[in-house]
């Protein structure tokens, strides 16, 4: 089996996350509201708009990982919370309207410079090398093709048909199953400290953690690896 080093320990397969560490969620969302909301006439106030919308994502897609709703509903509750004082009560309407947001938001998905570099170069390593994230399968799936990455041959384990979703350690050992490699041997990189980083070291894993923009303090990242990009990976 191909082997390589991190940090002076063995390396014999890599996990990225998808979202935010290959592939710009938060730009394509950002980009994607702006067009949405200015061809419905609601481009004041646009920051505001942008920020409230990332909280009411991040606080319904938990739900969904947590098995609380479904994919479509979370979509659902999300959008019936950010126009409050609109009649979204049907399914029809708020998926109708939510679906305005979603072209707009696919047609914005682009994945990172270093993001195809980063997956050939472990590749060319000869190390088994897996996409690992939260969300729909079928989704995720798209938005790898969509993106370009789907040409470096990547399987995408999304957590609609794992076990778990991160950061449960099964989400981790699921996919390591399925590459055919011991997780002690899998470095994982992500840019959630606590899907990504701590969920790896829960599984026994090792964890890198990707801060594009300095998002977490230096007391928050005290002893993890920090990186700003996929080409400080080394390899």
């Amino acid at each position: 089996m191909a082997t390589a080093s991190w940090l002076g320990r063995p390396v014999t397969g890599v996990l990225f996350d998808l979202d935010d560490t290959l592939v710009d969620h938060r730009g394509a969302v950002e980009r994607g509201l702006r067009v949405w909301l200015a061809g419905m006439g609601l481009d004041d106030d646009i920051e505001e708009h942008v920020e409230r919308w990332f909280t009411l994502e991040a606080f319904h897609y938990e739900r969904y990982q947590r098995g609380e709703i479904s994919h479509r509903e979370q979509r659902r509750a999300r959008i019936r919370a950010f126009f409050p004082g609109s009649d979204l009560r049907d399914d029809a309407v708020a998926d109708d309207v939510i679906g305005g947001y979603l072209a707009c938001f696919r047609a914005a998905w682009s994945a990172f410079q270093d993001a195809g570099p980063a997956i050939a170069r472990v590749r060319a390593l000869g190390l088994p090398v897996g996409i690992l994230t939260n969300g729909d399968q079928a989704a995720q799936e798209e938005k790898v093709r969509r993106t370009g990455l789907s040409s470096h041959g990547v399987p995408v384990y999304a957590s609609s048909a794992l076990p778990a979703a991160k950061p449960d350690p099964r989400a981790f050992h699921h996919a390591c199953h399925e590459l055919g490699v011991d997780p002690g041997g899998v470095v994982m990189v992500g840019d959630s400290l606590r899907h990504d980083v701590q969920g790896a070291a829960a599984a026994g894993m090792a964890g890198v953690l990707i801060d594009r923009v300095g998002r977490y303090r230096a007391d928050e990242v005290a002893g993890i690896t920090r990186i700003r990009s996929l080409a400080d990976l080394g390899w």
